[in-house]
């Protein structure tokens, strides 16, 4: 494996021509007036406010509303889809069905004559994941794809299902794609499901189960029956990816999800309806080293505690996509809206599921560090570049095995990328993430200072830290409308 590897895409012609049909093929399926053109900028912010400040009104379905159905479709999916093209052609979304446990794969998509391959997405809307996979995964384009789309609602379900239509004939007749819609809420769509499905997809999902939640029931039991769910339908080999806006709830709901993948609770049960800000325990391994059903391959690099979700720790893991994709129809109704954006901000987790009682060996993000030979480990990066005193150029957040990790002169790498780090013994006072470098850029890291109070500061994970990095994390540019949602304490677009 070679470092360090991007996360995000650039679009390909195809990505770029696919988005600039999808306004053709909304204004096919549903067609603007005049009047309603001019007067889509107001509806568009208003259903941005329904979706963040002024939730109460969601008591009601927007897609009972024309005017909202509109604005959706012309503002919420395309800026989706830019976010999820950029995002889904670097993931290992798929693996051969006949691949051995602990082969190499590299995420290419394959199928034998009688091998089905299945794709099942959950609260799809208008199909928004779906379209997305086609535009922007050849590999998967040229297959015979199933693809099972799931909405409790029918209407946002038959305008995906024309509008993907519309992009196929206009873009690629011959894709031998099949989309089929299966009206179902979501704990029950997958008891519906007949086959068994290569990857399953939930794109802005998790915050609806906490909504519901909220209204009944625990977050984490939704969650845990989805993982059910899951593990029950995917092979061995299959995935499962989860992507969410990249605001703080997004992070924590796909922190929760990935611990409770990982076999992991809460060390108290109470269900947390709002933890921002809260003084969160470590997640433990609820059944020690037993049998686990999957393993996290993005954007984690590893397979021990999240860094995100220690005690102390304000910030959460996010990563910021490229709007250079975005056409430019679709940049200036979002600047008439007064809803401009400079880059994408998103939260994901893409997990494999594991043969039955397959070991998971991970090494606890809060394992003393080790002396001697200064260890060189995977480090995503998850914060945009910033100053940092005593040190030349700008420096980043990343998540290892060992926890959170400072790197200083990274700001050349692109954003959200998994590079090599060497591991020091040096924290920063900050926040106690451990500090490591770059090969090559092992001058660039500042010398030891103490905490504020004189005391030494901990290494990252080994309890609360001497400072906190959600100042660092949290100045990471999302666009001016994504920074006005990161504020917002619960987010739900589908």
């Amino acid at each position: 494996m070679s470092f360090p590897q991007a996360l995000f895409s650039t679009p390909t012609p195809f990505v770029r021509r696919g988005l600039d049909a999808l306004a053709r093929a909304v204004d096919l399926v549903m067609p603007l007036n005049a009047a309603r053109r001019r007067e889509l900028p107001d509806a568009c912010r208003d259903l941005s406010a329904l979706l963040t400040t002024e939730r109460d009104g969601l008591e009601r379905p927007y897609w009972t509303s024309p005017r909202l159905t509109s604005a959706y479709l012309r503002y919420f999916l395309p800026w989706n889809l830019v976010r999820l093209t950029a995002l889904l052609p670097g993931l290992p979304l798929t693996a051969p069905a006949t691949r051995p446990s602990g082969a190499e794969e590299n995420g290419t998509a394959t199928a034998g004559a009688n091998d089905e391959f299945l794709i099942f997405d959950l609260g799809s809307g208008p199909c928004t994941f779906p379209l997305a996979l086609w535009l922007a995964r050849p590999d998967l384009r040229r297959l015979p794809v199933t693809v099972v789309a799931s909405d409790s609602a029918p209407h946002p379900l038959d305008l995906g299902r024309r509008i993907f239509d519309a992009l196929r004939a206009e873009l690629d007749p011959a894709s031998p794609w099949t989309l089929r819609t299966l009206r179902a809420p979501l704990h029950a769509a997958p008891r519906l499901l007949r086959g068994r499905p290569r990857l399953i997809t939930l794109g802005n999902v998790l915050n609806e189960l906490e909504e519901r939640g909220r209204r009944g029931g625990s977050v984490r039991g939704r969650l845990a029956a989805l993982l059910d769910d899951a593990a029950r339908l995917l092979a061995p080999g299959g995935r499962l990816l989860a992507v969410e806006p990249g605001t703080r709830q997004g992070g924590r709901l796909t922190a929760t999800l990935r611990d409770m993948a990982l076999g992991c609770a809460l060390r108290n049960d109470e269900d947390d309806e709002d933890r921002d800000g809260a003084e969160n325990d470590w997640f433990e391994p609820a059944g020690g080293s037993g049998a686990l059903r999957f393993r996290p391959l993005a954007p984690c690099s590893h397979s021990g505690p999240c860094p995100m979700s220690a005690r102390g720790v304000t910030a959460w893991c996010h990563v910021n996509a490229p709007a250079e994709a975005a056409p430019t129809a679709l940049t200036e109704l979002s600047r008439a809206a007064g809803l401009a954006k400079e880059s994408v901000s998103l939260a994901f987790l893409l997990l494999e599921r594991l043969n039955d009682n397959a070991p998971l060996s991970a090494r606890p993000a809060d394992a003393p560090f080790r002396t001697g030979a200064p260890a060189r480990l995977t480090a995503r990066l998850i914060s945009d570049a910033f100053v940092l005193p005593g040190a030349p150029g700008r420096a980043r957040y990343a998540c290892t095995e060992q926890g959170l990790a400072l790197i200083p002169d990274a700001a050349f790498l692109p954003p959200g990328a998994l590079c090599e780090a060497t591991s020091t013994p040096r924290v920063d006072a900050k926040s106690g993430a451990r500090i490591m470098t770059l090969p090559g850029r092992e001058a660039a890291a500042p010398a030891r200072t103490p905490s504020r109070d004189g005391a030494s500061p901990r290494p990252a994970g080994q309890g609360r830290a001497s400072g906190r990095p959600g100042e660092r994390l949290r100045a990471a540019p999302a666009g001016r409308a994504d920074k006005k949602r990161s504020t917002s304490k619960r987010t739900r677009k589908r």
